[in-house]
């Protein structure tokens, strides 16, 4: 039985509502540049580095620390996704399935579960959450964003991208526990 039966209606009712029924011209503008922002060169070439280095230069080591193992922590989740999970899941996207999706970008090849561009967000947003926890809504709200940006595209159904923030999200804030600290024993030895 194929996965996906049980609850692929639902699912294809989501993406179409996402797609093609809560649309705006502005968002259809929008929603592009989200989901491919690591391809806008103002982005890339000037705000990604003046964040960074503004960052390394308030925190510091801390800052350091974080950024490798967000990195490490996306990479490993990105790798899980592409080359084990999707070849095994074998779900077509949206635009190979037949279901007449709105395509707003370009795909990244023909399978589309669990959402790479999800996973990554949610394994940024994860690593980011426990470094600095009164900011985890705001890491969170954005992996959202992009999530639902990938809907919005047409790149991936709902699922997807849930699939991928959580796949992200659960391995890499693992990993961060580990390798930052976290919970209460990070918040006694902060204290003392």
């Amino acid at each position: 039985m194929n996965i996906f039966g049980w609850f692929g209606s639902l699912d294809r009712i989501v993406f179409h509502l996402i797609n093609g029924v809560w649309t705006h011209p502005t968002l259809d503008g929008v929603m592009p540049v989200v989901t491919n922002l690591h391809k806008v060169p103002w982005f890339i070439y000037g705000v990604a580095p003046a964040a960074l280095g503004v960052w390394l230069y308030k925190g510091g080591r801390r800052a350091l620390r974080v950024i490798v193992v967000a990195v490490i922590a996306v990479g490993v989740c990105d790798l899980l996704a592409y080359r084990v999970i999707k070849p095994w899941a074998s779900r077509p996207r949206p635009e190979y399935a037949g279901i007449g999706a709105r395509i707003l970008t370009s795909q990244g090849g023909r399978l589309g579960f669990p959402s790479n561009h999800a996973a990554n967000a949610g394994a940024a947003a994860s690593v980011l959450s426990v470094a600095y926890p009164g900011a985890g809504v705001v890491f969170w709200s954005l992996a959202g964003l992009v999530a639902y940006s990938r809907v919005y595209c047409g790149a991936h159904y709902p699922f997807d991208v849930l699939a991928g923030l959580a796949l992200g999200g659960l391995l890499s804030w693992l990993w961060a526990v580990l390798m930052l600290g976290g919970g209460k024993s990070a918040a006694k030895k902060k204290r003392r």
